[in-house]
């Protein structure tokens, strides 16, 4: 009667243990379900803001260049343009920052 006793107290252990573990396994598989959900949803979300500012960028990119968008929009604030004198003209070459500061310096002291 002890063996048998025994043997079925056993029994009942494995079962609730293999049904504790399946449980456990399969909250776990739900919450990894949940948080994958929501990093589709968050890469969605970026994707689709990403797409818009693209389409933005590509738009604006487009009426920059436009010569004809560039006119109308200097004919629309009454912009006239002239070609400049020889003296409005300045060149600029292009030195290290630190170099450039002390050639601004030299080129105030030359015109006082």
């Amino acid at each position: 009667m002890e063996k048998n006793r025994n043997t079925c107290c056993s029994k009942v252990l494995a079962v609730i243990f293999t049904m504790t573990f399946v449980a456990v396994m399969y909250v776990n598989q739900q919450a990894l379900i949940y948080q994958m959900g929501l990093k589709v949803k968050q890469n969605n979300d970026v994707y689709t803001k990403l797409v818009d500012h693209n389409k933005i960028v590509i738009y604006n990119v487009l009426n920059l260049r436009s010569p004809v968008s560039l006119e109308r929009k200097l004919l629309a604030g009454k912009v006239e343009l002239s070609m400049p004198s020889k003296w409005q003209v300045v060149k600029l070459v292009k030195k290290g920052p630190i170099a450039s500061l002390f050639a601004s310096g030299r080129q105030e002291n030359r015109f006082k």
